[in-house]
This record gives C-alpha cells, structure tokens and sequence, in this order.
C-alpha cells in the first residue's frame, strides 16, 4: 500500500480564491460604462419613430382641415396674379381642384370645356406627421410643445404651397397639349424654371425642411445632450 507523498506537487490542487480576476472585472465595468453611454438622442429618436403612427393618423384623419390654410394660399397666389390661366381653385375633402379659364376639347364629344384638373397636396404635406413624432419625443413644456408644432405647421403649410403652386404650372406647362404650353409660355415663365421649382418642391423640400426646422427649435437640447454624452 502506497501514500502519497506530501512533496509530489500534483498532488496538491489549488485552493480556491475569493479575490476575482482583474480582467473579468475590467470588462464588467466596461459593459456597465457602455450602457451608461446611450445617447439620448438616440432614444429620443426611437420615441419619435414609436409616435409616428400616431402622428400619420391624425394627419390623414383631419387632412382636409390642415390642407385648407394652403388651398387660401394657393388659390390667391394663382387667380390673383394670373388670372389668364388660373380662374379658381376648389377643394374636394383634401384634394385641391383646379380650375383654368383655358377650354380644352372634350374627348368624347368633341365640345370645348373649361380645364379642371386634381392637385393633391399631401404628397408635399407629410412633414407635419413626422414634426409632430419628433415634437412629441423631445423632452419640452407643454406650452413649447404647442408652440413648436404651430411654427411647425406654417412651415409645413408653406412647403405645401410651395409643391402645389408649381405641380399647377407643371401640369399647365407639359401635360395638356401645345395649346395650353404655349398659353404659360406667354406669361414669361421659363418651362425649365417649372420643371425645377416641381422637383424641389416634390423631392427636396418635404423631406429637408421639416427636420430642419426641428433642429433649429432644439439646437441648445441638441447640441447640450451630444456635448454631455461625449464628456463621459
């Protein structure tokens, strides 16, 4: 019968420390450093984009009511200085209604009628749904609240005249025949100046202004949280 031998160190296993190892804690407190360092304006824009469902329904629901500011505005733009080729401007729920002094021939029954043609504004007026997501998710009085979505709504209201206004000359300008061309040549405005100002206003403006619009009214939450969160 053999004993171990109390020199023999594999016979001998280490005893257990209380004291944990200096890299477990070092990542430990580095996991704890990094979801301390969230950005709030990272989660300010996560609430914002939880309010746009929100904001997309009420913006539809009352449609024809905040479109009607711009119908006023358009319509006075139009018949009043040029009323040669603009005679009134109607609106159908939000849907605005053109209509021209200019005859056109009836297709069916070939009998000249007044030019009447659709305009839908809202394809310019959708940055009143994301304004109101990004107002709702910034961290603001209510009665700042309320005065930033009513600066937002004119500035939203005047991107809508904008696109509409020139969505009304493109359609005059290419997509009623040579006659009706030749009629919006003679007011002096240059077929390449419409087509610019139309894609500007269709593509650019409803997607640049509302947001900036809403950093400018946040620049000091802004620029106060990214400075906080760099200084950690």
């Amino acid at each position: 019968m053999t004993h171990p031998d109390p020199t023999d160190p594999a016979d001998h296993k280490p005893e257990p420390s209380g004291v944990p190892e200096q890299g477990s804690e070092d990542s430990s407190e580095g996991k704890g450093e990094d979801s301390s360092k969230v950005s709030p304006i990272k989660e300010m824009f996560l609430l914002a984009l939880l309010y746009l469902p929100m904001g997309f329904f009420l913006w539809f629901f009352a449609a024809a009511l905040l479109m009607l500011p711009a119908r006023l505005i358009v319509d006075a733009l139009l018949t009043g200085l040029f009323p040669e080729l603009f005679a009134q401007v109607f609106q159908d729920g939000f849907i605005f209604e053109m209509q021209s002094p200019l005859e056109v021939r009836n297709p069916e029954d070939g009998r000249m009628m007044r030019l009447t043609w659709a305009v839908n504004p809202m394809v310019y007026a959708w940055g009143m749904a994301l304004l109101f997501g990004l107002i709702m998710a910034t961290p603001l009085k209510v009665s700042r609240r309320l005065i930033q979505m009513a600066i937002g709504f004119a500035v939203v209201t005047v991107v809508t005249v904008w696109g509409s206004f020139w969505e009304a000359w493109r359609d005059l300008a290419f997509l009623f025949g040579p006659d009706i061309g030749a009629a919006v040549r003679e007011q002096g405005i240059s077929p390449t100046v419409i087509a610019l100002c139309y894609q500007l206003g269709y593509l650019m403006f409803p997607a640049v202004i509302p947001v900036a619009t809403w950093i400018l009214m946040n620049r000091d939450f802004i620029e106060r949280e990214v400075l906080r969160h760099r200084q950690r």
